[in-house]
Formats: C-alpha cells, sequence, structure tokens
C-alpha cells in the first residue's frame, strides 16, 4: 500500500491551460483519475472511443452534451458513452475537481 498526497502526482496534461488531470491508477484497460478544472475554464469539446464516467467532488459547473447543458455539482455523477460529444466547464468560484473512469475496452 502506498499513501501519497494528491499534489504530488504529477499531472498528465501540460497543454490544456485551467485543467488538470491526474493518474492515480491504472489496471490494464481502465484508469483512475482526478480531473481539476479551474473557474471559468472548460475542458475542449472532444469525443473519444472510450467509456467514460466521473463523481463530482468539489465545484459547479455543467456537462455539456449535444442536447444541452446539464448542471453539475458535488455528489453528481455522469457517464459519457464512446463517441459521445462532450465538455466539462466549470463555473466557480471554485475548481470543479472530478473523479474520472475511463475504460479501454
Amino acid at each position: 500500500m502506498t499513501v501519497r498526497r494528491l499534489e504530488d502526482i504529477p499531472p498528465l496534461n501540460a497543454d490544456l491551460p485551467g485543467v488538470t488531470v491526474r493518474l492515480l491508477k491504472q489496471v490494464e484497460d481502465i484508469e483512475l483519475k482526478v480531473m481539476d478544472v479551474e473557474p471559468i475554464t472548460s475542458t475542449p469539446y472532444h469525443t473519444h472511443r472510450h467509456a467514460h464516467a466521473a463523481l463530482i467532488v468539489t465545484g459547479t459547473g455543467v456537462l455539456r452534451i449535444e442536447s444541452g447543458d446539464q448542471p453539475l455539482s458535488a455528489g453528481d455523477v455522469f457517464s459519457v458513452a464512446p463517441g459521445e460529444s462532450h465538455a466539462i466547464v466549470s463555473h466557480g468560484p471554485d475548481p470543479l475537481r472530478l473523479i474520472c473512469l475511463d475504460c479501454f475496452v
């Protein structure tokens, strides 16, 4: 067993201003990550070939999908199907923190 501080885990991405993704664990085709989206910031509107699920830990924002914005706040969970266009938008004043599970099978 290993105990670490989240801020000691290096971010995966350096090219998304205001968005920090940290890989907590990878087991075969599944990744567990923590994503922080700074206030008044968004991930790009995008798709991917894998399923994606998340639990909102802190903050408020919206899940932007084709059918419209879905509000997000602490305790909410959502899933995105493979190929479904989406973005995660933080409305502040605090960062939107998500625990994400990506399944690549």
